[in-house]
């Protein structure tokens, strides 16, 4: 589907007259993109791009065109969707290609209010790119919260549901990261316009856009320095719980070992052991038993042990 974007976006039918000066949104899906720069100077760059799987964020500055790759990752689940896609900026004449699973989302926000009275197609472009990262920063402060609130629940989560949670949102936060990253090297190249592609004043504009970039970098950083502290906060509660566990069984082991030495000393098959004989060897056992329990688990306590 094709627009000129002349006050408004308007729909190019085919009774719509285009000019000479009109500038031209155009939206692609590969196979269509695959016909379209058959005649385009630029034919073999394109169609690298096409025939190689979109991974990241890039940009190419060309002498007088741009081509580029987005790879945007999806706010909901980061880890299992993104938006991908490919666009072709010549003057006047700006394509976005996309296959057909994204195509009508893509179409549908840049058709939508903050897009539809723009005039310039420079201005379009960069309004496209600032898209990119609207909401972003409410999105981390989100996040923030998200993690606040697995530290405040550290001693009610399962141990295994509590460290899926941390994993998964360390592995959200570095692919974040990552995007932040890419796409602040992309906007760098744009604000040098080595090819003078963009007039002058956009330059100061996409230097603006590296650093919103820049402190959503930043704060991606912090959050997953957050997050690390999480996971190593709830392995040291581990490490104490199991150090509790192993000084009670120390703590037992040892009142009972005076208790097993005796039942092993009386235990030996000797003839002649005269405590056997007395009438009350029996009570006088277990009072001596008695005492050494009581006595141990008494100093025990005066040291905090139990």
């Amino acid at each position: 589907m094709r627009y000129l974007i002349n006050n408004h976006l308007q729909e190019i039918s085919e009774d719509t007259v285009a000019g000479p000066q009109d500038e031209v949104l155009e939206f692609l899906d590969f196979e269509q993109a695959e016909e379209f720069c058959v005649d385009l100077r630029y034919r073999r760059e394109l169609m690298r791009n096409l025939k190689e799987s979109i991974s990241c964020c890039k940009i190419e500055m060309l002498s007088d065109a741009i081509i580029g790759t987005l790879l945007i990752p999806d706010k909901q689940s980061p880890l299992s969707s993104s938006i991908s896609l490919l666009f072709y900026f010549e003057k006047q004449h700006l394509v976005i290609i996309d296959d057909l699973k994204h195509m009508d989302t893509i179409r549908s926000h840049l058709m939508g209010e903050s897009f539809s009275s723009i005039q310039d197609i420079c201005r379009f472009f960069f309004e496209f790119m600032e898209s990119l990262i609207d909401g972003d920063m409410v999105f981390l402060q989100n996040y923030e919260k998200r993690l606040a609130t697995m530290e405040e629940s550290l001693t009610d989560m399962l141990p295994r549901e509590l460290k899926v949670n941390v994993v998964a949102g360390r592995r959200e936060l570095l692919l974040f990261n990552s995007y932040y990253q890419q796409l602040m090297d992309m906007f760098e190249i744009l604000s040098e316009n080595i090819n003078e592609f963009f007039p002058e004043e956009y330059s100061v504009q996409f230097q603006r856009l590296v650093a919103r970039v820049d402190r959503l970098y930043d704060n991606t950083q912090m959050l997953r320095e957050y997050a690390y502290q999480i996971r190593e906060m709830h392995q040291a509660q581990i490490d104490l719980r199991q150090n509790d566990t192993m000084r009670i069984l120390t703590v037992v082991t040892t009142i009972f070992f005076p208790l097993s030495i005796i039942t092993g000393w009386y235990g030996m098959n000797f003839n002649y052991m005269p405590e056997l004989q007395h009438p009350f060897a029996y009570f006088i056992l277990i009072a001596v038993c008695a005492v050494i329990v009581i006595g141990e688990i008494w100093y025990f306590k005066k040291k905090g042990w139990l």
